[in-house]
């Protein structure tokens, strides 16, 4: 027999679980879910007066005098169409596992009315099973930041993969003075110095591994450290400059290099068969979006970099024929 002092959390769970806008619930409703999921018998002025002491702790709960048919719970940490949105996000995640992915989905759906549960569960979340992902990636991330957090450095190792596709230890461990984590282009890095060194470097976290505290204080940089200027400039744009490059695509082309370029693009010109565009790109980028649409996308500018396509396809021709 649960105490009269948590039958109150119990109304809140009813409200939580079963109802919602589209699914109100009468005082009878109510007093009938109580008895039947938790074995509690509750008076009709005990459930007004419970509810009335839910609101005062800034609950949201409609009521009878709002829609003339019972309650729901309006107040909800996430709506369905942020579950939704998370839910997507941890399914298209590269470095959570399927079992972690499968846990995490299942605690967001828990969130909300079983009706509005049912509704989510029946969509379908597609990872991605190619992509090896390093368990202990959120444990080495706990320990970076504690390292961080302290100012002491840390010592690791870092993970490769041999040609028999076999995780591959490096035998010398490394010492570095950890500034920062961050999440970049589906990968979380450690930004560093390492022992002995000048400059910042970057690591991936999952490819970390035997991360040990020193009790050694990090080495000052004195440069100042943005992570998200480093992410951009040193992982986005992997170091390269911005230059402005131009180019003509068929029309069929256009949505793709929207979606590849984004606002870096200007329309020069268009016509029923060519669109002429000036790209502000990093050289890797175009390099790899040219010459894997060489049917339809040309180079007019800078002249070295048509130049450096036309030696790329003369190369390649002369490999295969």
């Amino acid at each position: 027999m649960l105490s009269l002092k948590v039958t109150i959390l119990c109304l809140y769970e009813i409200l939580k679980q079963y109802s919602d806008e589209n699914h109100i619930l009468s005082v009878d409703e109510i007093r009938k879910k109580l008895k039947s999921v938790y074995g509690v018998e509750m008076e009709r002025r005990a459930v007004y007066r419970n509810i009335d002491a839910l609101r005062e702790m800034n609950i949201e709960i409609e009521g009878y005098m709002d829609n003339r048919t019972g309650y729901y719970l309006v107040d909800r940490m996430f709506e369905p169409s942020d579950i939704r949105l998370l839910c997507d996000a941890v399914a298209a995640s590269d470095v959570i596992s399927d079992e972690m992915s499968k846990s995490i989905i299942e605690k967001l759906i828990s969130t909300q009315s079983v009706y509005e549960r049912s509704m989510l569960k029946r969509l379908v979340y597609v990872k991605d099973s190619n992509r090896s992902v390093n368990k202990n990636l959120f444990c080495n991330l706990d320990i970076l930041n504690v390292a961080i957090n302290q100012g002491i450095k840390v010592s690791l190792r870092e993970v490769t993969k041999d040609y028999d596709m076999h995780d591959s230890v490096s035998s010398e461990a490394i010492v570095i003075s950890p500034y920062a984590t961050f999440w970049a282009e589906g990968e979380y890095y450690i930004i560093a110095v390492k022992e002995g060194g000048q400059e910042l470097t970057h690591m991936k976290v999952g490819k970390l591994t035997d991360i040990k505290l020193l009790e050694q204080p990090v080495e000052m940089y004195f440069s100042g450290i943005n992570p998200q200027e480093y992410a951009k400039r040193c992982i986005m744009n992997k170091g390269e400059h911005l230059i402005q490059y131009e180019i003509e695509i068929t029309p069929g082309l256009w949505e793709d290099v929207v979606e590849t370029f984004g606002e870096s693009i200007v329309v020069k010109g268009y016509n029923e068969t060519t669109i002429r565009l000036k790209i502000n790109t990093i050289h890797s980028k175009i390099f790899g979006y040219v010459t894997g649409h060489l049917d339809q996308c040309y180079v007019t500018a800078p002249k070295e970099f048509r130049e450096e396509i036309q030696k790329y396809v003369y190369e390649a021709y002369n490999r295969y024929w």
